[in-house]
């Protein structure tokens, strides 16, 4: 799922499955950071748990891009 914040970043929210188990991959988009664990800049991270990730995506102000409906992009 695309989410997006008000400062005009974007990342994806995928869940996935790593070895054997299921995790949850935040992802950045273009010129978009994610923050690690000590605040390291990456393009990616991946939470054990749905609730951290949804955590971390609430804290930093991520929300559903509705752009893509709004816009015809996706029927």
């Amino acid at each position: 799922m695309r989410m997006a914040n008000d400062k005009g970043e974007a990342v994806y929210y995928n869940g996935v499955t790593k070895h054997g188990k299921f995790q949850w991959v935040i992802k950045g988009i273009g010129s978009t950071v994610v923050l690690g664990r000590d605040r390291q800049r990456r393009k990616s991270r991946t939470f054990t748990q749905e609730m951290q990730a949804e955590r971390y995506l609430a804290r930093h102000g991520f929300h559903p891009d509705n752009t893509l409906f709004s816009t015809g992009k996706i029927n």
